[in-house]
């Protein structure tokens, strides 16, 4: 082989994109703008493939894709709606919008080719919160207070996304088949790096997630229980057993053990018992239910199409008549902060179509992973699982710290539903993805692996 030849092989398109979809878990909260170097080379190369025309089947093949595509395109055209309306252009206000958007379509070059991409992710990911860990330990100037950070992720973003990628990584375990020891190994310390960014970040509303994605991983190991017999059905119940009660002795000892933990979930209960009962509104987690409840009412002031994300948001809410004494913190700390929740901030920011966007970028996606949880394909089926835990996360974290609203958040998460999406959807060997078949029906002679 000559020296052009293998050169050209190195930068073959599918190499390119095996390191561009290894590469964004890694430099997700690890290298400022790292995650948009993926993103914009996939769909460069995206680009290249479509005006080259070399792949035919780089197009909607169905309408599933069609859907897909739609759900990633929903809030950007939230966003123009709302401003169109208004009369007043906030080009900023697209950045992340167009993040999603973009990852629309490298989920149609993803699906095109017939590239195992859980595999990437099951390597990747680990990998990712390995480095994380490594970057809060080299730059202890970038914690907030005792609070683990790095140089461009807050405390609340660092905690959430670390522990649901942490929980995904440890119950990608239990429906692995054939892993290699030292894949299993890379698994646990990645997962347990994981795990201990988020106790150290001090992200309440993350651990919130954790009772919702063991609830979802339990109904699902209901389900291959059901379906199993003999031997598997009894390897089925022992493991999810054993995951369950290591949760809970773990959660226990975390919370006995770690100042950490357990001063932040006693100091939450004793804020938010204060709240309701009037004793003291000026607490962190007090601060964030007044934010809420005005909120709520703002919001109905333009329910349709909301107020847009300008920097006159505080003139508007001064100008409001909800503007009293006793809204006095929320208004200051959303005017400076936001209303920490991403259903607030749709809401507010786009009106009601821009919260129906917002759900549509979340349970589209999740429909698809739905369908296909018991698929007959290992990768798919396990694709599937991990993209209903994703984005259960996403959601419930969501309702307390905003997991949508800046640029890099946006792109990692239209990357990792559009690769899990591509894994779940891309064509089978028989080529037929069978987007809309009734994953129940098929599971019923699927060979269990847990």
């Amino acid at each position: 082989m000559t020296q052009s030849k293998r050169t050209s092989s190195i930068f073959s398109i599918s190499n390119c994109i095996l390191l561009a979809v290894f590469m964004f878990p890694i430099t997700f909260m690890t290298v400022r703008h790292g995650v948009h170097v993926s993103l914009f080379a996939l769909l460069l190369i995206a680009l290249i493939v479509f005006f080259q025309n070399k792949h035919a089947h780089f197009r909607f093949e169905d309408k599933t894709d069609l859907i897909v595509v739609l759900s990633f395109c929903g809030l950007i055209l939230a966003v123009l709606l709302g401003q169109l309306f208004r009369s007043k252009m906030h080009m900023a206000a697209f950045d992340g919008p167009s993040r999603i958007l973009f990852a629309g379509f490298v989920y149609l070059l993803l699906k095109s080719r017939q590239i195992a991409y859980i595999k990437i992710l099951d390597v990747a990911i680990p990998v990712g919160l390995l480095c994380v860990l490594t970057a809060v330990t080299l730059n202890p100037g970038a914690y907030w207070g005792d609070r683990f950070a790095t140089y461009f992720v807050d405390p609340n973003t660092l905690g959430s996304q670390t522990f649901i990628l942490a929980l995904i990584v440890f119950l990608s375990i239990t429906s692995g088949q054939g892993e290699s020891r030292w894949l299993l190994l890379l698994k646990l310390i990645g997962g347990a790096a994981g795990i201990y960014v988020s106790i150290y970040s001090g992200s309440r509303g993350a651990w919130l997630a954790g009772p919702f994605i063991f609830l979802l991983f339990l109904l699902i190991r209901c389900g291959d229980f059901c379906r199993a017999q003999g031997a598997e059905r009894f390897r089925i119940a022992l493991q999810t057993s054993t995951i369950v009660i290591a949760s809970i002795i773990l959660f226990c000892l975390a919370f006995y053990f770690s100042d950490a933990v357990s001063s932040r979930v006693i100091s939450g209960y004793h804020e938010i018992r204060n709240w309701f009962t009037g004793e003291n509104l000026d607490s962190s987690a007090g601060t964030r239910l007044s934010i809420w409840k005005f909120s709520f009412q703002f919001a109905g002031e333009n329910l349709l199409f909301g107020y847009g994300e300008e920097k006159n948001m505080m003139q508007l809410m001064s100008n409001s008549p909800l503007n009293i004494p006793a809204n006095e913190i929320a208004i200051n700390t959303m005017a400076l902060t936001g209303p920490h929740s991403d259903t607030l901030s749709k809401l507010l920011s786009s009106g009601l179509f821009g919260l129906l966007a917002y759900l549509c970028l979340l349970f589209v996606p999740f429909y698809f992973f739905y369908s296909q949880r018991n698929s007959l394909l290992t990768d798919k089926k396990r694709a599937a699982r991990m993209g209903m835990y994703y984005i259960t996360g996403v959601f419930i974290a969501g309702l307390s710290n905003e997991q949508l609203s800046l640029k890099y958040l946006c792109t990692f998460y239209g990357l990792m539903t559009a690769t899990l999406l591509a894994q779940v959807l891309q064509a089978s060997a028989d080529g037929s993805s069978q987007p809309f078949a009734h994953s129940s029906t098929k599971a019923n002679k699927a060979p269990m692996h847990g």
